[in-house]
């Protein structure tokens, strides 16, 4: 039996966590087998036992990976740059615009995965809390000299476009998904 490199363990198991991603994203987390997780990574049922004990445990590993709203945060110019909160506003409006919306459920954690993580065991509520976490960190981030936004102003942030973007996605074709969706936007300039 061949032995891996630490290399290739690790590049394997980055795969599986990026495919277990894309597809919870799209088909939530019981819409989606072992068997289609290790298809899409192109993995062996064996190879996913090595990096991980149960689909919870992936779940879980999921939560803990990269976030497109924290890494959106993150870009900003940073603290040599005066406008942090203001372009903290334009993050959160950009994930809530009509022209976005796609790529963000494709590409968000934690509203695509808000419902499963509901009822998904502690540990991945923890990474799920812990991103949230990130996102209030990242927006309350502020440049020298400048008055940065308090956590309680990126906690309403967060909630409107979590919730503006997850009753979008429930309401389906539906208007009224749409017109929340928009009222949360219009709102994150009130917020702040």
């Amino acid at each position: 039996m061949a032995r891996y490199s630490p290399e290739h363990k690790a590049a394997s198991r980055k795969t599986l966590i990026g495919a277990a991603a894309e597809l919870f994203r799209k088909h939530g987390y019981t819409g989606v087998g072992i068997d289609d997780l290790c298809a899409a990574a192109g993995l062996t049922r064996g190879a996913f036992y090595g990096h991980f004990t149960s689909k919870a445990n992936l779940f879980t590993a999921v939560l803990r990976g990269a976030h497109d709203f924290v890494e959106r945060l993150r870009v900003r110019p940073g603290f040599a740059t005066r406008h942090l909160k203001k372009q903290g506003v334009q993050v959160a409006k950009d994930y809530l615009d009509p022209r976005n919306r796609a790529a963000v459920v494709a590409g968000c954690s934690l509203s695509a995965l808000a419902a499963d993580t509901v009822r998904a065991d502690a540990d991945a509520q923890a990474a799920y809390a812990q991103a949230v976490a990130d996102v209030v960190s990242e927006l309350t981030r502020g440049a020298s000299g400048e008055r940065a936004m308090t956590a309680e102003q990126a906690r309403t942030m967060l909630a409107l476009c979590v919730g503006g973007l997850l009753i979008n996605n429930a309401c389906g074709n539906n208007p009224e998904g749409e017109r929340v969706a928009l009222a949360a936007r219009r709102a994150l300039s009130r917020v702040v």
